[in-house]
């Protein structure tokens, strides 16, 4: 069961990747020209950005939800109580904070868990990078 919840959170992060790359394309697509003056498409990138990491969030809670179906992938302990609110929260605080939270996965699992707080660094990282290139490209249009 160890390797496949290895094999498991390696092809999460690889559709992770897929995603947050559609993403990134629409996002730019979206955002208003950034030749324009003002600030507006640092704001719209911003909220994007905030929009497309809260869904991938919720899809990395609903993939939990369906693994901790599997018998013998494990299970969530501490203060875990059941509910999408734990999923969301446990996928969350693993996307942006590396894993530390009240609540703790045994079992398999954990390394679903581990591959979650890496795509969500990698994802993170790319976003911010694309946020600082649009904010560059703005700020020096003002200067």
């Amino acid at each position: 069961m160890t390797l496949v919840a290895f094999a498991t959170g390696l092809f999460l992060v690889l559709i992770l990747g897929v995603i947050h790359h559609v993403g990134v394309l629409m996002i730019v697509r979206v955002a208003p020209n950034f030749r324009a003056s003002g600030h507006a498409p640092i704001i719209v990138a911003f909220a994007c950005l905030l929009i497309l990491h809260s869904f991938e969030i919720v899809l990395f809670a609903l993939v939990l939800s369906a693994l901790l179906e599997i018998e013998g992938f494990g299970d969530f302990g501490g203060t875990y109580s059941g509910t999408w609110e734990g999923l969301i929260y446990f996928s969350g605080m693993s996307f942006v904070t590396l894993g530390f939270s009240d609540m703790k996965a045994f079992g398999p699992i954990r390394l679903v868990a581990m591959f979650l707080s890496l795509g969500g660094f990698m994802v993170l990282t790319w976003s911010a990078t694309l946020l600082y290139s649009i904010c560059s490209k703005i700020w020096q249009q003002d200067s």
